[in-house]
């Protein structure tokens, strides 16, 4: 196989787009050049067009290439590069001869054309294969450097470096004379490279909504999510045509650009390493780049108003601030921390304790009757639903016929009774007897009745009261009534069966 191998060859071409003089076809002519003198038969190419040499990551061509040589059978035995900086740029150098080295692990050799020491593979070849591995990636350092003081230079002159212009903004391109040329469309680029683009308004509507936003935020006081959703029901679109979305929301109300500032290095990519966020005295910055839409004293506000909404506090500050409402206020409920401008949105408290009342208990404060009264309806359901299942166990073990019906909580019994099964907390009125609610509905036969002093204690008595005489309304039941409303009184479910 390795001689059948031995004329064949493959290339691979790169072009960076900071390097247009190495064009691919440039780099095909002179490897086909060089294959035709040495008898090699080209069988096939792989191509990154327009692809940084940094790394292999995002080159296409040089991965399917790697996978081939990697393969069980390669069917060529030689790899044909224009130069070393075509089989690319790495940073490490080492990467770069560690890719080398499983080509020849695997038998097949890169061979570099357009270098002085072509096929030779002695030490003079390694060391000088070395020493162009760093001039490349010295290269592109410098290159990298060097376009980054061009770009803070133009920013500091007014004109806007890559990017979209943002709702409510425009591009404009600049001749080299200073003379508007155009305003470029969403993902236009520029008709000359002596072109400079600056940002400027855009339709009177998007400035309009611009300053509705700051408005909605910081006058009414309404969150990110709520704007978004008001925005979306008024069919007002976003920059791209689409529904807006939190994070073009955070871009309009975060963005400097929006109070006449140009602001470039806010986030940073040198030579493929991980993004990241720079501080704001890295950035490069040009405060009267454009009219502000938004007056920089309400960005400042808006700023700061965000800083506070989104503030990750300590259970200990929430408790603290809790318990300042609180003594602000005389009382406390969900209106009135949305209303009061030094309280955090309600869903922290929510995340942090579990829920609105447990954070209350957490600060030492007593519970609102809307709270009080959805913990009781929280814990008479859980009574009631453990009532169902001892009803269906005794049922059974009486020998009845149990299914569960699609309505919540009524049962068939033996194919022709009706049974629901309810709990009931005492009501304690001003005037009157204590009682408990039972409230009835059509179809029913019986329902099978726990009547619960508190939310907090096990039922005291246990009633079965059969509705085929009974009015559809609600019925209050007190000790004077019970005997009218109700077939059979118990103490527990075990006795109401054993008796039935």
């Amino acid at each position: 196989m390795a001689q059948q191998n031995a004329n064949r060859a493959v290339m691979y071409v790169r072009m960076s787009t900071e390097s247009q003089d190495y064009s691919t076809d440039h780099q095909r002519a002179k490897i086909s050049e060089y294959a035709h003198a040495r008898g090699m038969e080209i069988v096939r190419e792989y191509v990154d067009d327009g692809k940084s040499g940094l790394d292999i990551k995002r080159r296409a061509g040089l991965l399917s290439l790697m996978r081939d040589v990697q393969s069980d059978q390669p069917d060529f035995s030689h790899i044909i590069v224009y130069d070393i900086s075509r089989w690319g740029r790495f940073q490490d150098i080492d990467e770069a001869a560690y890719h080398e080295h499983t080509c020849r692990r695997a038998g097949i050799d890169v061979v570099y054309c357009g270098e002085r020491f072509g096929e030779d593979c002695g030490p003079y070849t390694s060391l000088l294969k070395s020493m162009k591995r760093v001039m490349a990636a010295e290269y592109s350092r410098d290159l990298s450097d060097k376009v980054f003081i061009a770009q803070s230079r133009f920013v500091e002159m007014g004109f806007k470096q890559g990017g979209h212009a943002g709702y409510g903004l425009r591009r404009l391109a600049l001749k080299a004379c200073g003379t508007p040329r155009e305003i470029l469309q969403y993902g236009e680029s520029k008709v000359v490279a002596t072109d400079r683009v600056i940002l400027v308004w855009g339709p009177a509507e998007e400035v309009a909504v611009v300053r509705r936003i700051y408005d909605l935020y910081l006058r009414v006081r309404l969150s990110e999510g709520t704007i978004v959703r008001r925005l979306n029901s008024e069919q007002i679109p976003s920059e791209f045509g689409r529904p807006w979305t939190q994070h073009m929301l955070k871009s309009v109300l975060t963005n400097v650009k929006y109070c006449g500032t140009l602001a470039y290095n806010r986030r940073s990519r040198k030579l493929s390493t991980p993004c990241r966020h720079n501080v704001r005295d890295e950035w490069v910055v040009n405060t009267a780049a454009l009219d502000p839409i938004i007056e920089p004293a309400i960005f400042e506000q808006a700023q700061a108003e965000r800083a506070r909404r989104t503030h990750r506090y300590s259970p200990s500050e929430l408790i603290d601030l809790l318990q300042a409402c609180h003594g602000k206020h005389g009382m406390i409920n969900t209106k009135i921390i949305a209303a009061d401008p030094t309280m955090p949105d309600t869903k922290m408290f929510a995340k942090e304790f579990g829920s609105l009342p447990r954070a209350y208990v957490a600060a030492g404060l007593p519970r609102t009757i809307a709270f009080a009264a959805a913990d009781t309806r929280k814990k008479v359901l859980a009574t009631r639903k453990e009532l169902l299942d001892c009803v269906i166990q005794h049922a059974q073990a009486g020998g009845a016929i149990v299914e569960r019906t699609s309505k919540p909580f009524v049962l068939s019994m033996n194919g022709n009774l009706l049974v629901r099964v309810d709990a009931s907390v005492r009501r304690n009125p001003r005037r009157g007897l204590p009682n408990w609610l039972l409230t009835t509905e059509p179809g029913l036969d019986f329902i099978i009745m726990a009547l619960m002093n508190t939310a907090v204690c096990p039922a005291a008595e246990y009633l079965l009261v059969p509705t085929r005489n009974l009015q559809q309304k609600a019925i209050y039941l007190k000790t004077t009534n019970f005997a009218e409303h109700s077939a059979l009184k118990c103490d527990s479910i075990g006795a109401m069966f054993g008796r039935v």
